[in-house]
């Protein structure tokens, strides 16, 4: 249902360029590059409240098929707000995970905080901690341990070009007994090209590498979008496949389509505390 419903708005973003180019009609004013980058950032220097679904119709020697339905915020923090430097912070809570067997429920709710330490006109890189609460309603939809350990960002952002990584190794050091203990690097490179009219195309794979079972999820994907505007409200959507060629064994899916949609708040600072809303540690906004 969430898939119908957000691959309708993609198609009502096509319809809207399409219509404009037919009948001569002005189309939307392009996305400044700058939103368009921001948009497809793991960790934004903007408010975005994002919507996912990952449809799973396959999985490594096991029947069935799964689905994860994400909410994710991401709430960047100004100089002076809780410290002296700007923090790129990211909110992810998956609100349904139906696994093989047909099995429904909450996951584990990760949180990563990256303190800016550099910040320049062509890139800008932090470090930080990363939170996983296990707030799973089921033994399968997540771990059942308490985890905190390192995080870092980096990205560069020349032309119309972004590219980075987000890495976080979340260790377990409580939970429940009976679990296994969790210790894991999520690598998550990620490469956006943008064109003109808020189309872009992007890959932001989803890595893991196990260092207890020594195991890991290596997918390709390749995906594509549009920011644009509904009224005064901007708006991100994209479609991306992807395919693991690396898999951490049975249980694991083989390939699946990523699904997603975001509400852009690139004012929100400047309007509801002025007095927070330096752009320090933002990527410039003078491309046009």
């Amino acid at each position: 249902m969430l898939a119908r419903f957000l691959g309708a708005l993609l198609g009502s973003a096509l319809a809207l360029g399409v219509a404009g180019a037919d009948d001569g009609a002005p189309v939307q004013p392009a996305q400044p590059p700058n939103l368009v980058k921001q948009a497809n950032s793991p960790l934004s220097n903007i408010l975005q409240f994002r919507l996912g679904d990952t449809y799973l119709p396959h999985f490594e020697d096991v029947d069935g098929r799964g689905n994860t339905l994400t909410l994710a915020v991401t709430m960047p923090l100004p100089p002076n707000r809780l410290l002296p430097r700007p923090q790129l912070s990211l909110l992810t809570l998956p609100t349904a995970v139906t696994t093989p067997d047909g099995t429904t429920g909450l996951g584990d709710l990760r949180f990563v905080d990256i303190v800016v330490l550099k910040a320049g006109p062509k890139g800008i890189w932090g470090v930080g901690p990363s939170f996983v609460f296990p707030t799973a309603t089921e033994d399968t939809t997540g771990q059942a341990k308490w985890q905190l350990g390192p995080a870092a960002a980096i990205a560069f952002f020349p032309g119309r070009w972004l590219f980075g990584a987000l890495a976080q190794n979340p260790i377990s050091f409580a939970g429940e007994r009976a679990r296994k203990d969790a210790n894991a690097l999520f690598l998550q490179p990620f490469v956006t090209y943008q064109f003109r009219g808020g189309w872009f195309v992007r890959s932001q794979p989803q890595m893991a590498f196990n260092w207890k079972s020594g195991r890991q999820i290596v997918p390709l994907d390749l995906g594509a979008g549009r920011v644009f505007d509904l009224g005064r409200q901007h708006v991100n959507l994209f479609v991306e496949p992807f395919w693991n060629f690396l898999t951490d064994g049975p249980g694991t899916p083989t390939y699946g389509v990523a699904i997603g949609a975001a509400l852009l708040f690139p004012d929100f600072w400047r309007e509801v505390a002025p007095e927070f809303s330096s752009d320090s540690g933002s990527p410039p906004r003078t491309e046009k």
